[in-house]
């Protein structure tokens, strides 16, 4: 047999047994990230005082905030490891958060004049986009010890997208503590929140993604 050919079975077998693993270390990583998240709300900041009233609303943010998170996941996964193209994952990004926008544009119109401003910037705007990357750290911690493991090259990418990422996770802990619960709020300053993420990991991962 070919020295190659060797090459290439052996890299086979460790591939499949490695990729169930780090699937389900990624999977815990992002579950503690949340847990810690939340259990900060809970001790640190304290639940919304009319949660029971508003589990709905609440519910809703937590999903759109998963669901930013799950938008940039794939983006990630591509950038933890060297030499793989991005192809679709960027436009995915960039398609979602075009899509937020238009949301915003068409929420704010079904509101009476009078009441845009209001809906849109609600009465919480700094602590939105300050707490939720503060509330994304445990989890870009975990991500950034988790990738690192992977040798990325791409640092300033992959720091962004671990940045976005844990973003889209502290949103979901940050949705408890939140009063606003318009649309126009939430796809505005949550998604800025978690552009906040992603320029401050794209900072720090560019140091510590390094190998």
């Amino acid at each position: 047999m070919k020295t190659e050919r060797l090459i290439d079975v052996l890299a086979q077998g460790v591939e499949a047994t490695e990729r169930p693993r780090w699937r389900v270390n990624l999977a815990i990583t992002l579950l503690v990230g949340l847990v810690v998240g939340v259990a900060a709300v809970v001790i640190g900041l304290g639940v919304r005082p009319d949660i029971d009233t508003a589990r709905m609303p609440v519910m809703m943010k937590v999903m759109f905030s998963g669901l930013a998170a799950a938008v940039v996941l794939p983006l990630a996964l591509r950038l933890m490891k060297p030499g793989r193209p991005l192809g679709w994952r960027v436009g995915a990004v960039v398609l979602f958060v075009a899509l937020c926008g238009a949301c915003v544009v068409v929420a704010l119109m079904g509101e009476e004049p009078g009441d845009r401003l209001a809906m849109w910037m609600g009465n919480g705007v700094l602590w939105c986009v300050v707490l939720i990357p503060v509330l994304a750290a445990p989890t870009a911690a975990l991500l950034v010890w988790l990738m690192r493991a992977f040798a990325p090259t791409r640092l300033t990418l992959a720091g962004a997208a671990i940045g976005a990422l844990s973003g889209g996770v502290g949103a979901m802990a940050y949705a408890m503590y939140c009063p606003v619960d318009s649309a126009a709020f939430v796809m505005t300053w949550y998604v800025l929140g978690i552009a906040l993420s992603a320029a401050i990991g794209s900072l720090v991962g560019a140091k510590f993604l390094r190998w």
